[in-house]
């Protein structure tokens, strides 16, 4: 990744590929969500509170593998699904500084879709800002304005004790297994318990959608069992069997 922030003079004549950007969603198995999203979200994949490897700070991830660098939804040229997050529409810019509300717009020079060629203008001939560009500044003013509330919803779930630690462990159809860690879901009698404590309404239904989304892990499942007996079908194996 080679970060720069986005400036006119040095990057006005870039062109974007949405294509090649999307296509980076292609190995990422947790996309993480903010707060006004995740209901969204929810009704496509299964989502959990995930902690950081590095900070141990629990955030909102959309699940979309069962093994990291996999994303099932992806058919190899864009995302199966209806709805698509928003740190996946960004790509590939992202909010520089401290600040996130404050902060500057940079571009991933490194990134393939961007280039000379693409049909994408960040500016239009006149010099102003390209349509793309307003869309995709709508995009990152969102993910900086939601970072507060989305750590508060957060911490108020932890805080009354909503978390729960859900390990999946799950069988393919040809014998091979997977197992995910680290993975947290809304305690559902925990919810119940504390359900007139809760002052936000919104809260609720956003922790109930999160509840519900573990059915998502079910198609999951069908999607990598789908893909392994395609990929079996290419190598000429029985699909059905471990090799």
């Amino acid at each position: 990744m080679n970060l720069a922030q986005l400036t006119r003079k040095d990057h006005g004549h870039l062109r974007l590929d949405p294509g090649k950007a999307a296509a980076a969603a292609a190995n990422v198995h947790l996309v993480p969500l903010v707060r006004s999203e995740l209901r969204k979200a929810a009704s496509q994949f299964p989502v959990f509170f995930a902690k950081d490897g590095e900070t141990g700070q629990f955030y909102l991830a959309a699940l979309m593998g069962l093994e990291p660098h996999e994303n099932l939804h992806w058919n190899g040229e864009a995302l199966d699904a209806e709805y698509t997050p928003l740190n996946l529409l960004r790509l590939p810019f992202y909010v520089g500084g401290r600040d996130a509300e404050g902060g500057v717009i940079c571009i991933d020079l490194d990134s393939p879709a961007v280039g000379e060629t693409g049909p994408c203008a960040i500016l239009e001939a006149d010099g102003s800002d390209s349509r793309y560009m307003v869309t995709v500044q709508a995009v990152l003013s969102e993910l900086a304005g939601q970072k507060a509330p989305t750590r508060a919803f957060i911490e108020r779930a932890v805080s009354m004790k909503l978390l729960i630690e859900t390990k999946l462990d799950v069988a393919y159809d040809n014998g091979t297994r997977a197992s995910l860690s680290g993975l947290y879901g809304v305690d559902e009698r925990a919810l119940g318990r504390r359900l007139g404590e809760i002052a936000e309404f919104d809260d609720v239904m956003s922790l109930a959608a999160m509840a519900l989304s573990l059915e998502h892990v079910a198609g999951l499942v069908r999607r990598k069992n789908a893909r392994l007996a395609a990929e079996a079908e290419w190598l000429g194996q029985d699909p059905g069997k471990l090799s």
